[in-house]
């Protein structure tokens, strides 16, 4: 944090700015840096950010050209910060600066990378620059934004996911984790997340349903009509089937299948059953509504199924099942469920390693 100075030194106000074992002081003259004992740093220097500095015998930091040893460096005007690692144009020549500051001018047409502040960017000989989308540079593909910069990290266009690494080069042909999750990237470069969790039900087409299925389907539109609108966010729906359920419905004791489409249609018609029908009907009437869900079964006994969620703000546990303690398990945390699992005999323990986490 930058602060002022209460003395005046040669009759100028400074400004300084705190650093490890000493300050740089700012004034009307230039830049300077005071060690913690009093003394001025004269020569070479570099900050604890890890940029260099040249200070003169006049005790002020070097800015644009210096020569030293025959070597050629410059330094910015205003931070007097040396450039370095980095290709650029100044006073309207180009210029390769190598990773100690050393300058080497190349010629005016010069093709290749260069890099400013903001990002690395292509230079062709005609002093033009690559923009706008995808170009390929020496077998490599990458991504160019309009103003002409390199694209790094994960990139989503026309629905495809790709990833441009941190020197721009697209993944092709490989499989990589990002972001803890794992993606496979094709020939294409087309990126593909890789589900390290028990699956997501999925359902088929209509037209690869089964009658039973495409029967189910219209006996759970029926009752979708009677309590959700297309104004309902798919949460309020998820809600709204949790309740429908809970009134509906009464704990039998045993269900007919472990096939969840026909016992969802049986304990339709029934309203009754055991924690997989309730699993299987709140199954068919979330994924009629878009969402998202995956089994989960309790990993003491294998005997107690619910819902695991997602209506598009992350997972929630579901599990419409009524029980003899007091509970709404309706959108439930890991925490809140392992929470009350812990009071009530274990009752929702489950294996983290095979779902994916809820948020906090």
């Amino acid at each position: 944090m930058k602060k002022v100075l209460l003395a005046a030194l040669f009759g100028t106000v400074l400004y300084s700015l705190p650093v490890f074992a000493g300050e740089f002081v700012y004034s009307g003259e230039g830049i300077s840096y005071i060690n913690e004992d009093g003394s001025w740093e004269i020569g070479w220097f570099q900050d604890e950010n890890g940029s260099w500095y040249y200070f003169g015998e006049d005790r002020y930091a070097k800015t644009e050209w210096y020569e030293d040893n025959g070597n050629y460096y410059y330094f910015r005007v205003g931070s007097g910060k040396m450039i370095a690692d980095r290709t650029i144009t100044l006073e309207g020549k180009i210029y390769w600066f190598d990773e100690n500051g050393v300058c080497t001018r190349l010629p005016k047409d010069y093709s290749g990378w260069m890099k400013d502040d903001i990002s690395r960017y292509y230079r062709l000989a005609d002093g033009s620059y690559l923009d706008n989308g995808w170009n390929n540079i020496d077998n490599d593909w990458y991504y160019f934004n309009e103003q002409g910069y390199v694209q790094t990290g994960m990139l989503e266009l026309d629905g495809v996911l790709y990833y441009l690494k941190e020197n721009g080069v697209m993944a092709q042909d490989e499989t990589l984790k990002i972001d803890e999750k794992t993606y496979e990237f094709d020939s294409t470069g087309a990126g593909t997340e890789i589900w390290p969790y028990k699956p997501i039900t999925v359902i088929p087409p209509d037209d690869q349903k089964s009658d039973l299925h495409k029967t189910l389907d219209r006996m759970c539109d029926q009752i979708l009509a009677g309590i959700t609108n297309d104004g309902m966010t798919k949460r309020q729906k998820a809600e709204a089937i949790y309740r429908w359920i809970r009134s509906n419905f009464r704990y039998a004791g045993s269900s007919a299948s472990r096939d969840w489409v026909q016992e969802a249609y049986v304990g339709l018609i029934r309203r009754r059953g055991d924690c997989y029908t309730y699993y299987s009907v709140s199954q068919a009437l979330l994924t009629r509504c878009g969402i998202q869900s995956i089994e989960v079964i309790r990993c003491t006994d294998n005997h107690h199924y619910w819902n695991l969620i997602n209506c598009g703000d992350g997972w929630y546990h579901f599990d419409a099942t009524p029980r003899a303690s007091p509970g709404y398990f309706c959108m439930w945390t890991d925490a809140q469920m392992l929470q009350y699992s812990a009071i009530y005999d274990n009752c929702f323990l489950f294996d983290p390693l095979l779902y994916p986490r809820t948020p906090e």
